[in-house]
């Protein structure tokens, strides 16, 4: 008579042991790529937010260029001559635009982005900048984070618009960023601008 409290062999221990290994792999896999993908995804949303942040910077700020409290003209550069700034009221380069309004304190600030370094630098200050140095102010803060994020393409390009009582701009800027470390990781994004006139 057998008895019936026989154990498994080692040829079913060691193949439930293979399919239970094989069933881990498959799973630890499945798990790491969708880890990987959600780490990447974030890092994605990331960085787009962190663009999204800085075009919103530029364009609230850009719309008050030329504003003053005082009543009359608009506040403009000065080229380096000294002569006042009068075809328009935000100045432009490939990758630099720089304007001035008075903010709520009645104070001039004079307000530049512009790109340097493979980043997007940002300054405001209260003393008059000539056009010839705007765009190179020094210790200018970094508008995005420059520790992570690496800045491929800053692009500006104006064109007038002009009707019979009033000239104006519209800007566009393109901007075009990475991960340093993931050039996979990255955005690029384009906003245009419709500058107000305040005469």
């Amino acid at each position: 008579m057998k008895s019936a409290n026989q154990g498994f062999s080692l040829i079913e221990l060691l193949i439930a042991s293979s399919v239970g290994l094989i069933a881990i792999g498959v799973v630890g896999s499945v798990f790491l790529s969708g880890y990987q993908a959600a780490n990447k995804r974030s890092l994605e949303l990331l960085l787009q937010q962190d663009v999204n942040d800085a075009f919103r910077l530029i364009k609230e700020d850009t719309l008050r260029a030329g504003f003053n409290y005082n009543e009359g003209q608009s506040l403009r550069l000065f080229k380096d001559n000294g002569v006042s700034y009068a075809d328009n009221i935000i100045y432009t380069t490939n990758n630099c635009i720089a304007y001035t309004y008075m903010d709520s304190d009645k104070v001039q600030k004079y307000n530049v982005f512009y790109l340097k370094d493979s980043m997007i630098k940002y300054k405001s200050v209260s003393a008059s900048q000539t056009t010839n140095v705007i765009c190179d102010v020094s210790n200018a803060n970094s508008l995005l984070y420059e520790k992570q994020i690496t800045v491929s393409d800053f692009k500006i390009e104006h064109k007038e618009i002009s009707s019979a009582s009033a000239t104006s701009q519209l800007i566009n800027i393109t901007l075009a960023a990475h991960l340093k470390n993931d050039d996979s990781v990255s955005t690029a994004k384009s906003i245009q601008i419709k500058t107000r006139n305040w005469q």
